[in-house]
């Protein structure tokens, strides 16, 4: 199920980065009639007019907009979804972008499972850049997908260092799929790709 903001987001945090928890702002916001504003109004506001910071006017701007219905959990601005799990790997950077990057890789871990969201039997990059990022297609057809166009996934890596710029721990794989139709496709999707990371971690440690 895709988490709401306040789920991904404890109330502890917003406390220790605003100041105030989620209630005082929320109440805040409908003393000014915010349901009436644009999303980058109610963001920019908090930004400007109480100081707080960019990304935590973003995620109380979302979390706002849900707790008040104007949008389900994981649904961004336009009305369509959007899911993004990730996973901790057990091999090196350059490792992990070949499995994603290569067709023949993702033949191992990805491709035999596209038939359960009826994404075809072969995966497809569109674009990449190395140890970076794969944007790979997804069909007209497929659960999640558009009607009248493909959809987007775009896998990101990332290396954490240490002060010396070395590798230093695993490497963060993050699969972003958006432009989904309906809050159960992000569903079904949250739980495919996250078995799909599982899949990639299990290739990963084989070397």
């Amino acid at each position: 199920m895709v988490r709401s903001s306040d789920e991904a987001v404890g109330d502890d945090a917003v406390v220790a980065a605003t100041g105030q928890p989620r209630a005082y702002w929320f109440e805040l916001l409908d003393a000014h009639d915010a349901m009436t504003w644009p999303h980058s109004d109610i963001a920019t506001w908090l930004l400007s007019a109480q100081g707080v910071d960019g990304w935590w006017a973003q995620s109380l701007t979302v979390s706002y907009e849900q707790a008040r219905g104007r949008r389900e959990p994981g649904q961004r601005e336009d009305g369509t979804f959007e899911v993004s799990p990730s996973k901790s790997l057990d091999c090196t950077l350059v490792r992990a972008y070949e499995l994603v990057a290569d067709d023949a890789e993702r033949a191992d871990w990805l491709d035999p499972a596209l038939f359960e969201v009826r994404a075809g039997d072969r995966s497809e990059v569109l674009a990449s850049t190395p140890s970076k990022s794969v944007r790979l297609a997804w069909p007209t057809g497929a659960v999640g997908a558009p009607d009248d166009r493909t959809g987007r996934v775009v896998v990101t890596f990332f290396q954490p260092t240490d002060v010396t710029g070395a590798p230093a721990g695993k490497v963060r794989v993050a699969i972003t799929h958006a432009g989904l139709t309906s809050s159960e496709d992000a569903n079904t999707l949250r739980a495919f790709w996250k078995e799909r990371l599982d899949a990639l971690d299990a290739k990963c440690s084989e070397g």
